[in-house]
């Protein structure tokens, strides 16, 4: 049985599992808690998050949790008190055909099947079911499986090496969904340990990754580096390391022991942000405008006007050798080929490009950087860590300059944490990045 690890499912599928008086023999569930009182509580962390098969059928007890025997990944066999799971979503099942073939540009589909050759196979049952339109023509192999880009009608992207559709039109088509009603999330107080795995609840307005509070509250993972300490109005700061493997440090955020529901944009949300997003990706991307054909270069944005926009996620930050480029001074971008590193070179109608310089970006070097930055210091970043949660959009902060809010503290190679006040009126929370002092 494949592993299936997707946390933020566990909180999507949670609501309807609890309200299940049994889960029948045979069913696959995935584990989310495990009581006190339970034999295996001291193995936990072992078993959370995995995924198990009902031998038989599992009881609600009156206090929310299940008593029954799983057979875990390996073929472990437990009996269990006192467990929390959730029944995992079935395999869509569409009544409409597969669809096979040439799939014409503009087809609207449903997902149905996703191969566990696929990458995205563990996280099947939060994408099957989902719906779109294609956006470039597509074509089955001999398997009836696609393979490229999709967006999803919920704003999402994917690239499949191997997946499944059905036509979705006017023929009608069931697939296995969950619904979710909101519940009152119960915050942690206190001193939470390093170490200890918890739910993101809630993100305050004032922390960094408020913007993205409809992909992280929801989502598990635990305490990192140290313990934190609850602030006087009920917030946390401090490491968290994500069951992903991504990272965060949190100015302004509440944690939960139980899972917490996933945050749902309003359609305005969604039109605003996404225009929001367009417009401030090339704004605010760096661009030099002296760059010739050899220079060393780094992609900071794709102009919607190219025809790679759709594909801009694969070019941003990518780094080659500018060829023979013309800038274009009223759309304030270029246009050429670059040589990337790893191989390609697109022709670009419409790019912002930065020049990387050989040695050192920045005029003073990492052993005369100070251990802290006062408040109030002017600074410019100048580089972030790809172990900050910022990394994968770097170009919209590298060369932008502010003031250090209250303080920034040292980790070590020339690279800081703390949150810096941009002269645009914006704030980022970073974990590492590089800061050049300003005088």
């Amino acid at each position: 049985m494949k592993k299936i690890f997707s946390f933020l499912l566990l909180s999507y599928l949670a609501f309807n599992s609890f309200a299940q008086d049994k889960i029948y023999k045979g069913s696959k569930v995935s584990i989310l808690e495990i009581d006190k009182s339970d034999t295996y509580y001291s193995e936990r962390a072992d078993f959370l998050g995995k995924d198990a098969t009902a031998l038989g059928d599992l009881t609600k007890n009156s206090n929310g949790y299940y008593s029954g025997t799983l057979e875990m990944e390996g073929g472990r066999t437990c009996f269990f008190k006192y467990v929390r799971v959730s029944k995992l979503a079935d395999e869509v099942k569409s009544t409409t055909t597969a669809l096979k073939g040439t799939i014409p540009k503009g087809t609207a589909f449903i997902i149905t099947e996703i191969s566990s050759d696929d990458s995205y196979y563990k996280d099947r049952s939060t994408i099957l079911g989902k719906t779109g339109v294609t956006t470039d023509i597509l074509t089955t192999d001999d398997n009836g499986y696609i393979s490229g880009s999709v967006k999803t009608s919920d704003g999402s992207s994917y690239y499949f090496y191997k997946v499944k559709f059905a036509k979705n039109g006017s023929s009608s088509t069931s697939y296995t969904t969950s619904s979710t009603t909101p519940k009152k999330v119960k915050f942690v107080t206190g001193t939470i340990a390093k170490g200890e795995r918890l739910y993101v609840a809630e993100i305050s307005p004032d922390d960094s990754y408020y913007s993205d509070r409809f992909e992280k509250v929801g989502a598990r993972g635990k305490v990192d580096k140290q313990s934190m300490t609850m602030k006087e109005d009920g917030w946390y700061a401090g490491d968290f390391l994500y069951d992903d493997g991504t990272t965060a440090y949190f100015y302004k955020a509440k944690f939960s022991k139980e899972p917490v529901d996933k945050l749902a944009k309003t359609d305005e949300q969604l039109k605003a942000s996404t225009s929001l997003k367009t417009d401030n990706e090339w704004d605010d991307a760096r661009n030099d405008e002296n760059i010739k054909s050899g220079d060393k270069v780094e992609v900071t944005a794709v102009s919607t006007e190219d025809s790679y926009y759709e594909d801009k996620d694969d070019y941003l930050g990518k780094q080659g050798i500018a060829g023979d480029v013309t800038y274009d001074e009223d759309a304030g971008g270029y246009g050429g080929t670059v040589k990337l590193d790893d191989g390609n070179s697109p022709y670009f109608y419409l790019v912002k490009l930065k020049k990387i310089k050989s040695g050192s970006t920045s005029s003073s070097s990492s052993s005369s950087m100070p251990e802290t930055i006062a408040k109030n210091t002017k600074v410019k970043v100048i580089d972030i860590d790809s172990d900050d949660s910022f990394y994968s959009s770097k170009s919209t902060y590298i060369g932008k300059s502010g003031k250090v809010a209250e303080g920034l503290n040292r980790q070590g190679d020339g690279l800081y944490s703390g949150k810096i006040l941009f002269n645009d009126g914006t704030d980022a929370y970073f974990f590492k990045a590089k800061i050049q002092i300003l005088k």
